[in-house]
């Protein structure tokens, strides 16, 4: 697969602006919803099956234990295969569904090794002094689309990352900022429809029902994903043109 070079120091010193950035990932937000919305619920759906098991069963065990990993392979694959979809619609493309899984699939152990180092980084970074820390967590952004839409190695993925932000980080903390802002204010919506529905019970004393109670404000948080995501792609978009 052909990818491109990754800048060397001097070349990554181009500014990228903000607004344009961000205006970009909201548009790849709105256009990759109908093929990556339904993989966000799953992947929200997924999430919760060890906390439903803890609740009906009340056992920690090998079974609890099983569940969480699962949660967290089949989750964190489903969030690489939004990233392929869109990164590929980004780039005016509408890949099938099963060329992206098979990339994933491959790109899966890539991936873990670069978010094992991303935490390395930044726990190391913050136990030296917080501001490593903080950097490591904003330059490290890009990396996993290298490692899954690039497909670079581990090491070439969190070199390459750096290298990209290197003399644009204050962009990139922009970037990031609003976007933990954006998921603030999806995760505020959700407990505000979990509030609504049981408001409505209480005022009307007709029970919405469990399916209803719980969807509602699953499909909310499963807009976070698709958008933390698309700014991400954004930022790495802009990083790749600015060269």
């Amino acid at each position: 697969m052909s990818t491109p070079d990754v800048p060397s120091t001097a070349e990554s010193l181009a500014p990228i602006a903000l607004g344009p950035t961000l205006e970009l990932g909201w548009q790849l937000f709105k256009r990759s919803l109908p093929r990556c919305l339904p993989l966000a619920l799953l992947a929200v759906l997924i999430g919760q099956l060890p906390a439903v098991y803890l609740l009906n069963m009340a056992d920690r065990g090998a079974v609890w234990l099983l569940l969480n990993a699962l949660a967290a392979i089949v989750g964190l694959a489903l969030w690489l295969l939004i990233i392929q979809r869109q990164y590929a619609l980004l780039h005016g493309r509408m890949s099938a569904l099963g060329d992206d899984l098979v990339q994933v699939i491959a790109a899966l152990p890539r991936a873990v090794g670069v978010l094992v180092v991303t935490v390395l980084l930044m726990g190391v970074g913050s136990l030296l002094l917080v501001v490593p820390g903080v950097y490591f967590l904003v330059a490290l952004w890009p990396a996993l689309t290298l490692a899954v839409c690039e497909g670079r190695g581990v090491r070439e993925a969190v070199d390459g990352s750096l290298q990209l932000v290197r003399g644009r980080w204050g962009a990139a903390a922009g970037v990031w900022v609003i976007t933990l802002i954006a998921v603030f204010g999806v995760v505020m919506l959700g407990m505000g429809a979990g509030l609504l529905l049981i408001e409505w019970q209480l005022v009307t004393g007709m029970p919405v029902g469990t399916l209803v109670s719980a969807l509602v404000p699953g499909l909310i948080g499963a807009l976070f994903p698709p958008l933390v995501i698309a700014f991400g792609l954004a930022l790495h978009a802009r990083l790749r043109q600015s060269v």
